[in-house]
């Protein structure tokens, strides 16, 4: 950016000798008219402050160098490098749907239909717009963002092993082998696929957006308000070699399950009567759900890579550490649906859901793009090598989250999409 700003200084002062050289040098410019209610723009280093003085304090280099050294470069000659990959083929997407007719209720001349119809009747590419503006233009993605940042800061303190725990006291011990887990799970070998992960998103997003969806949601809201369950989750009554006992246990169950396999497995756990009578409607929900292979067919698979790369359990035992040992209130199932309601709030129209859906369905379209993103997600969770790439990357993104550079992200890209004269940006307060 300071290389950006000198050349283009450089330039401008070329260009005023070339124009005296010409014979300009005895005529005087008429003044400009400056409009009264005219807002500057603020410079880059105004917009994202916390991140430039990251970069300046040299705290984002080990970030630079993963980045430049292994995902900026072809893996062989002739090849893009993998994040070009994975940018073509979300532009490719996103030039498909430029293509499709104008969304129905649209005004003569005009593309996209204002008031918007019904999310899943509406134009793909106005929807996107549509997004764009509600995520960044006004403010929403900031929103979101902070009611995501305690769970995220809790669980790259615990990977990095730095911050304080739950309970206050400072973490010395990092958990890098399981950034190593999800760097196996991007291995794209016979056992997990990217792509598996990516169907399993698609299916999920699409359907949380119908009426079934949207009653599992909101059963798993109400759950989690019941001290059946809350009783159930306490240390004291749950240990961490039992929560990872039912892990394995439930595992091949919900692999192998059908309706009637499912009610039975569940009539014959240990669990208490009422944490029983409390579950029975997840239950019903679930039994939905196994009437969907778009969603069930992408689990098996995902949960077979789990087997296989995760044989100590270790996401296991990370949820079970901070939501129960520690008992982490931004981990506690009463924090994390109020976190969910709180989306529902924020984005009603669903927004994030599409975008993600948008995304995955855009990747997931191109092979060459799959690969290059599960190459990217190999690499910069990796646990090999000393000091390994996780080592590098994870406490650089501990520090710029905990700086609040994503909010920074979303004010910048409101500007540089929407401007600055558009009216009010919230997420630039």
């Amino acid at each position: 950016m300071r290389r950006q700003i000198t050349s283009f200084t450089l330039a401008a002062l070329g260009g005023g000798l070339l124009a005296v050289a010409c014979g300009a040098g005895n005529l005087e410019a008429p003044a400009a008219d400056v409009p009264a209610d005219i807002q500057q723009c603020r410079s880059f280093d105004q917009l994202m402050p916390n991140f430039v003085a990251a970069i300046d304090q040299g705290r984002t280099q080990n970030l630079k160098v993963v980045v430049e050294q292994q995902l900026l470069k072809p893996l062989r000659e002739g090849d893009s490098p993998p994040v070009a990959d994975v940018l073509r083929a979300i532009f490719t997407t996103l030039t498909t749907y430029a293509s499709a007719p104008a969304e129905i209720g649209a005004r003569s001349g005009q593309y996209c239909a204002d008031p918007p119809p019904p999310l899943a009747q509406a134009n793909k590419l106005c929807e996107m717009r549509r997004a764009l503006a509600v995520l960044v233009h006004d403010g929403k993605g900031v929103d979101a963002i902070n009611l995501l940042d305690p769970q995220l800061t809790i669980l790259l303190n615990y990977l990095t092993g730095t911050g304080n725990d739950c309970q206050g006291k400072p973490r010395t011990v990092n958990h890098y082998e399981v950034s190593g887990l999800f760097s196996r799970m991007c291995s794209q070998d016979a056992n997990c696929q990217l792509g598996n992960g990516l169907d399993l998103v698609d299916g999920l997003t699409a359907y949380v957006q119908t009426t079934p969806g949207k009653k599992l949601v909101a059963d798993l809201n109400v759950l989690a308000t019941k001290q059946s369950l809350i009783d159930q989750l306490k240390p004291s009554n749950l240990s961490e070699d039992q929560a990872v006992a039912l892990v394995k246990g439930l595992i091949p169950v919900i692999q192998s399950a059908d309706s009637a396999s499912l009610k039975s497995t569940f009539a014959n756990l240990p669990l208490s009567a009422s944490l029983k009578m409390d579950l029975q409607p997840i239950i019903d929900d679930l039994v939905d759900v196994l009437n969907h292979p778009e969603i069930i067919d992408p689990t098996h698979s995902a949960l077979n890579c789990l087997i296989v790369k995760d044989t100590k359990y270790d996401i296991a035992r990370m949820v079970y550490r901070l939501a129960v040992a520690e008992q982490c209130p931004e981990f506690g199932l009463t924090r994390l649906t109020n976190t969910l309601q709180g989306l529902e709030t924020v984005d009603s129209r669903g927004s994030l859901v599409y975008v993600a859906n948008v995304l995955s369905t855009s990747i997931r379209a191109d092979d060459t793009a799959v690969d290059s993103a599960a190459l990217v997600c190999k690499t910069l969770f990796s646990n090999t090598g000393n000091p390994s790439n996780a080592q590098l990357v994870l406490p650089v993104v501990t520090d710029l989250v905990e700086h609040h550079v994503l909010n920074e992200a979303v004010c910048a890209a409101d500007t540089l999409l929407f401007g600055c004269s558009g009216g009010p940006q919230p997420a630039c307060q």
